[in-house]
């Protein structure tokens, strides 16, 4: 009896009573077939040596393609962010089949990694798959479609390369596709890890430009008070027996300058709690309305003493906010103290709390000469600071503390000014349920 085999190519058995090819005539074919596809694996390899996400995907399909006849092909990558979702098709290929495909792919990566692809913006190849007309033409039929998985650590699905054949796909076809899909997600893995080492060496250098700012707050800003209190204990240390108007006047000089040292320290403590993750805020019922009342009460007389006024108007009935009182405080604190650097002398520093869309909103405002439009972006940056009123002074950490402890509290912060006609500062709470 004579024993009949299927090429690897996947042609059909020969006809009955056809005559025996010799072996090695018979096994050529195959085997050219075969290095040509390594040839063309080989290539593939090389062209994903340079993977950079949605740019390689197109000639990656094209290069697939040419080896295999596809109908259309997608690649579905859940890792990156957005989802990648690039697609090529051959010339007659109309857009519902193109978006039923997609649909199809998201379905394939539900099935085998039991997890929902998350929609994804697609991007189209303009160039054309290279499939000759009369396989076009043909319409798709069962065995025309392939899902091979893309592993992330060749452990987890996270996506597919989705083909449609242009005629069905034989077993020659799928290893070629599935030893792609490999190439691909190997790629995928290599690219991830250099973004996230990317991210982690742009993290480090801005850990070390923040370290050296710190450095450069520290001896500057601390330089001043701390000179300060030194030269007034060498006065005293000097001249012991002053009279108590002098001496007064000294003391009242190093207090001050002990103060801003310590209100600097306070400030850099805070900036370390925000870069760690670890403000400390108690979240607990407050009435917003005594709070803004506490914070003008403590606030009003250093404003008095810059021939500043503060108002307050708060909306009646405003319910409770989840909120940290002391943390509030410390927000209001520092914004009422940027607005008292800015302001012109006889104008005042409002308070103001009311309820829109479901929290409450808080306002600072002033009647100073107002941000300049080009500083409105850099305004909550660690370390800005603008062009300076007559009383300004500080190390520039103010804002951007405020900006973190009302994050940290589920809120958000914002500024509106104008030059010349003053600035407002606003933050919102949300209410306690």
């Amino acid at each position: 009896m004579t024993t009949r085999r299927k090429p690897f190519s996947g042609s059909g058995d020969r006809p009955a009573g056809a005559a025996q090819a010799p072996s090695a005539a018979r096994d050529k074919p195959d085997l050219e077939l075969g290095y040509a596809r390594l040839q063309r694996l080989y290539e593939l390899s090389k062209l994903l040596t340079s993977y950079d996400g949605a740019g390689s995907v197109p000639e990656l399909l094209q290069r697939v393609a040419r080896t295999v006849p596809l109908r259309l092909a997608l690649v579905l990558d859940a890792r990156s962010s957005p989802p990648l979702l690039v697609a090529a098709h051959a010339a007659a290929v109309d857009e519902p089949e193109l978006l039923a495909a997609t649909e199809h792919a998201r379905a394939c990566v539900r099935r085998l990694s039991g997890a929902v692809a998350a929609p994804a913006l697609l991007t189209v190849d303009p160039e054309p798959l290279p499939l000759s007309p009369r396989l076009v033409r043909k319409p798709p039929s069962r065995g025309t479609f392939a899902a091979l998985p893309l592993l992330q650590n060749l452990r987890t699905v996270m996506g597919v390369l989705y083909v449609r054949g242009g005629q069905p796909l034989i077993e020659a076809d799928l290893a070629f596709l599935s030893a792609a899909a490999d190439q691909l997600s190997l790629a995928c893995d290599r690219h991830a890890a250099w973004q996230r080492e990317v991210r982690l060496r742009e993290r480090a250098e801005a850990l070390d430009r923040a370290q050296k700012e710190l450095i450069a707050v520290v001896s500057h800003d601390l330089r001043n008070p701390l000179g300060a209190v030194l030269l007034g204990i060498s006065t005293l240390r000097r001249w012991p027996h002053m009279s108590a108007e002098i001496l007064r006047g000294h003391l009242d000089t190093m207090h001050r300058a002990a103060e801003r040292a310590s209100t600097l320290v306070h400030d850099l403590l805070d900036v370390a709690r925000l870069d760690a993750g670890i403000m400390a805020v108690t979240l607990l019922p407050l009435d917003l309305a005594g709070a803004i009342g506490e914070a003008a009460e403590l606030m009003t007389p250093l404003l008095e003493s810059r021939g500043l006024r503060c108002e307050t108007q708060v909306e009646k009935e405003l319910k409770p906010v989840l909120a940290d009182r002391e943390r509030i405080l410390q927000v209001f604190s520092n914004l009422i103290g940027n607005a008292m650097k800015f302001s012109r002398q006889g104008t005042a520093v409002s308070l103001l709390a009311w309820q829109e869309d479901g929290e409450a909103r808080c306002c600072v405002a002033d009647e100073g000469n107002g941000i300049p439009a080009a500083d409105l972006p850099r305004i909550f940056e660690r370390y800005f600071q603008g062009p300076h009123g007559p009383t300004a002074h500080g190390a520039g950490l103010g804002l951007s503390i405020a900006k973190g402890i009302v994050e940290a509290q589920g809120g958000r912060i914002w500024v509106e000014s104008r030059e010349g006609g003053g600035s407002r500062f606003f933050f919102t709470v949300p209410f306690a349920s």
